[in-house]
């Protein structure tokens, strides 16, 4: 992960004018989504003496907070996520930002507007999923990436993507996690509507899933990390 430290201004995504002076706190620190023309941006100011990307521990604070900060503003709109500890020296790079991307910006909105990120998990034998790091930095950074399966259980991994995938605006494969038991995973753009028959196709799914002795896990629902 590349972390550019500058300092004052976080920015954690762009949302609809709409929410401009929506104030969202996590863990006591707020951010708030500001007017920039036709767009808003959920950003709040930092204390430089308290940036430490070169922490691991604190990266992964930094990266529960910007994902619970997007969960929030998610349930008003839809979000484009910034990357991870995007940090600016001030409003004026900022707003550099903001004239250079405006457009692709209210472009991407337009595409998200009533889709949520899911995550399908598959393990070998009985696992609980675990959640030991936030999602922006288990899934996000192994999305798009692919794999090859062999044998039976390859067969209804291939039709299980083949399947999710057609109810889905978009999908990614997901680089295998570094757990012996995790099989497959991959990521799905779902319209709000489409869920419910999306979590019936994995019933369709499970019977056979079990007699493989794998495991269904299904993770989210997330900004569109994987998918802006």
């Amino acid at each position: 992960m590349t972390v550019k430290v500058l300092k004052a201004v976080q920015l954690f995504g762009v949302v609809s004018a709409d929410l401009a002076g929506r104030r969202f706190i996590v863990d006591g620190k707020a951010a708030a989504a500001v007017a920039y023309g036709n767009l808003a941006l959920v950003i709040r100011d930092i204390d430089p003496a308290e940036w430490n990307p070169e922490d691991h521990n604190w990266i992964a604070r930094q990266a529960a907070v910007h994902q619970r900060v997007l969960e929030r503003a998610m349930h008003a709109g839809p979000v484009v996520p910034a990357a991870l500890c995007t940090v600016f020296r001030g409003r004026e790079e900022l707003d550099a930002l903001v004239r250079s991307n405006a457009d692709r910006w209210r472009k991407a909105l337009a595409r998200l507007a009533g889709k949520q990120e899911w995550c399908l998990h598959v393990y070998c034998g009985p696992h609980v999923a675990s959640h030991h790091e936030p999602y922006v930095m288990r899934v996000a950074p192994a999305a798009a990436q692919t794999a090859a399966w062999e044998g039976r259980s390859g067969e209804h991994l291939g039709a299980l993507w083949k399947a999710c995938s057609s109810l889905a605006s978009a999908s990614r494969r997901v680089e295998p996690l570094p757990n012996p038991h995790y099989l497959f995973g991959a990521t799905f753009l779902l319209r709000r509507l489409r869920i419910r028959e999306f979590r019936a196709a994995l019933l369709r799914f499970a019977g056979t899933a079990r007699e493989l002795g794998l495991t269904y896990y299904l993770d989210g629902p997330h900004p569109p990390f994987t998918f802006v």
